[in-house]
């Protein structure tokens, strides 16, 4: 059996329809089921752009400008709490990424190296408590620090005692990171939007802020197995070939600037 659901009454309208008067309202899955003398109406969350609670009444903000407001139940609060955990989700992260376990992504210390910030950030936000700590736990602005000192210091290991090759594959290994970090720069300002958003908007800047966050999982994924070739061999002339094309020029400081 299904939840049963909340008796209360409804105001407001839903895609023309009017929802006055008393309802049944559950939560099912990724859908709101609503009973009540009109008929039965199944308002997917999708819809939802926000939400609000006050004490005896729960503001529904829709994606196309309807509000619908329910009051009269003592159990609004934890509706209200349940939609906010249901929509507010973090997305599964790792199943379409193709290198994770597979044999061309090398799998080995560099690799848990490489995407350790992305793990520990993970697992985190799968223990937070709240979704807003599950959100902070992916902090864009920490992640790509942790991402250009993990490159710098993979540059190092592999070569401890040659500066102009060590700089050389810093350099190159920056290179094959640019759409991780510019991807990591549109997961922080969809951070901030998500941050600063009010009730109406808070579900839809959430789900704005997840989808860039999967995005984020799968750019790594992708740049870990362009950089493979680059760390799997000692190449002697790595610095000369690096300068000769222009490289030795564009080094980056830790916190992503050129120089």
């Amino acid at each position: 059996m299904g939840d049963p659901g909340v008796r209360l009454t409804m105001s407001g309208l839903l895609r023309g329809h009017d929802l006055a008067g008393d309802a049944m309202v559950a939560l099912d899955e990724d859908v709101l089921r609503i009973d009540s003398a009109g008929g039965a109406l199944r308002l997917p969350l999708a819809w939802l752009d926000g939400a609000r609670y006050a004490v005896g009444t729960l503001e529904l903000f829709m994606t196309r400008g309807d509000v619908v407001v329910m009051s009269g139940s003592p159990a609004l609060g934890t509706l209200a709490t349940q939609l906010e955990r249901r929509v507010m989700m973090i997305p599964e992260l790792t199943r379409s990424l193709r290198g994770l376990g597979s044999g061309r992504a090398a799998p080995g210390p560099e690799h848990d190296r490489f995407l350790g910030a992305l793990w520990a950030a993970r697992r985190e936000a799968e223990a937070a408590p709240s979704p807003d700590r599950a959100r902070a736990a992916f902090d864009a602005a920490a992640l790509r620090d942790a991402l250009i000192q993990r490159l710098h210091d993979m540059a190092g290991d592999h070569h401890p005692d040659e500066p102009p090759e060590r700089r050389a594959l810093d350099a190159e290994l920056l290179e094959l990171a640019e759409p991780l970090l510019a991807q990591l720069g549109l997961l922080e300002r969809k951070q901030e939007a998500l941050a600063s958003s009010d009730d109406a908007e808070r579900l839809a800047r959430w789900r704005e802020w997840a989808a860039a966050l999967h995005v984020t999982f799968e750019r790594a994924d992708a740049v870990w197995l362009e950089m493979v070739p680059a760390l799997a061999s000692d190449r002697p002339t790595r610095a000369k070939r690096w300068n000769r094309r222009g490289g030795g020029a564009r080094r980056r400081t830790r916190g992503g600037e050129e120089m």
